[in-house]
């Protein structure tokens, strides 16, 4: 998976938990889904900013 993959999926969903769901389905080995949570929240901050 590539960067473009990563920021289509964000761009794709607009709740956070949904852009959680996605990845962790993408990484399903990924040890820390805390710091994923929060960069999913981040993400979805900037979007209502723009």
């Amino acid at each position: 998976m590539n960067s473009a993959t990563t920021t289509q999926t964000f761009t794709d969903e607009t709740i956070t938990a949904d852009i959680v769901a996605r990845m962790v389905c993408l990484y399903p080995g990924r040890e820390n889904r805390r710091t994923l949570w929060h960069s999913a929240k981040a993400a979805n901050a900037r979007k209502v900013g723009q």
